[in-house]
């Protein structure tokens, strides 16, 4: 009986992650720069174990939908509103002022404007799947520095949209106008405020229909098609499909069943989610990475050092203390996931040259690693840099929103409550 290469793939993949992961764990170094590493050794650049690597990238894509899903079990509609000034000015400056940097520093460097606006789509984006998932194992998630992090991911999903339809008119093989580019933003956006809605009044009735039915079975097969199902139609309107399972998590926060979704959810997602970080390992090429070593550090370099220094700014800007824009910076910086798509994309157009692609993908993928240690080590640089550059009128400031309109209205300042 023919076995299918996909089950063989997988089982080189769970041969080869189990011993690496115990492995790391025992030496104390974070699970994701273990799986990354399997990535690596069992990928095309490596042994060449593995054959269906198509198959594989589409069940880790599953496997951030799945992460992305629970991370919006934990934020409902209420405290997402409440984020507005991290989501739209927070966001939104990160990727202004990150796509203005970084091309005027390829400019400088003598590439085309076109291509350096390219470059800093690229840059914009930070790894959702990793910032997420290092602020989960570390119970993070609901923490300043996190909220802060969450916010400026958000509105990166979303300027996904326009970055995918601003790359034919920056390669010059299309002729769009800017009022086509206006139009198909706006119904982007339109369509995701009428999905959250939509989503918002049908997804708990309807959930609650199910519970009634009194059968586990079904109670997951439900919760597994509103994840998946609420992706696919926000990718049908151009929006990521990790930002349409968030929606999908996010409208069933307030519901009465969030807590047992969550539990249901939770076997899933780490199994498809350790799938996803070692497909991305597996796309490094260790060969290209030690034919240009020296570019490759130096763009890690600069890529975490410009980028923190970005995100501290905004974060401070937003009235946060030096140790949290700290924390933040050092968590956002590196290279988004979908970055790698946008790479292709900018290939097509004869935006970005094959040996930049090589190089952009080696030190991507190396701040992907380097990601979980900054983030472990955020917090003693974090106070470090608090004690040696003062807070001044922001020091009072530690939470959300919603803690910074308690403490102006009169309430209690710098106390702690301990629960």
């Amino acid at each position: 009986m023919h076995t299918p290469q996909l089950f063989g793939d997988l089982l080189i993949i769970l041969l080869v992650s189990v011993p690496v992961a115990f492995i790391c764990l025992r030496l104390k170094l974070p699970l994701l720069v273990g799986l990354m590493l399997t990535g690596i050794a069992i990928g095309p650049s490596g042994f060449g174990l593995i054959k269906e690597i198509e198959a594989i990238e589409v069940l880790a894509e599953i496997g951030v939908m799945l992460l992305l899903f629970t991370i919006g079990l934990e934020f409902s509609i209420k405290r997402l509103a409440e984020m507005k000034r991290l989501v739209l000015i927070g966001g939104g400056l990160q990727v202004v002022l990150t796509i203005g940097a970084t091309a005027g520093v390829a400019i400088f460097f003598g590439r085309s404007a076109t291509q350096s606006i390219f470059f800093g789509f690229l840059v914009a984006l930070s790894s959702t799947a990793i910032v997420l998932k290092s602020y989960v194992e570390r119970n993070e998630v609901d923490s300043p520095h996190g909220r802060a992090g969450i916010g400026i991911l958000l509105f990166q999903d979303i300027s996904i949209v326009f970055m995918l339809l601003a790359i034919p008119l920056l390669g010059g093989k299309d002729i769009v106008s800017f009022t086509t580019i206006v139009l198909d933003l706006g119904s982007s956006l339109l369509a995701l405020a009428v999905l959250v809605l939509a989503a918002w009044f049908l997804l708990p009735k309807f959930l609650k229909q199910v519970v009634h039915l009194r059968s586990p079975e079904a109670f997951l097969l439900t919760v597994v098609l509103l994840c998946l199902g609420m992706s696919w139609v926000t990718s049908q309107f151009g929006l990521s499909l990790a930002l349409g399972a968030f929606i999908a998590g996010m409208v069933l926060a307030d519901s009465d069943y969030s807590h047992q979704v969550t539990s249901e959810v939770l076997p899933f997602r780490d199994v498809f989610n350790s799938l996803f970080f070692v497909s991305i390992g597996m796309l490094l090429s260790v060969t290209a990475l030690l034919a240009n070593i020296g570019s490759v550090a130096l763009l890690v370099v600069g890529l975490i050092i410009g980028k923190a220094l970005i995100i501290w700014a905004i974060v401070r800007i937003l009235g946060y203390p030096q140790r949290i824009a700290t924390m933040t910076g050092l968590g956002l910086a590196q290279i988004g996931e979908f970055s790698f798509v946008l790479a292709r994309a900018g290939q097509g157009a004869n935006l970005l040259p094959d040996t930049d692609y090589q190089s952009f993908l080696a030190a991507s993928i190396i701040s992907m690693i380097a990601t979980p240690f900054l983030i472990s080590a955020a917090p003693r640089i974090g106070y470090f840099v608090q004690s040696v550059l003062k807070d001044g009128s922001a020091a009072d400031v530690e939470n959300t929103e919603d803690d910074i309109h308690l403490t102006s209205s009169g309430g209690l300042q710098q106390h702690v409550i301990i629960v």
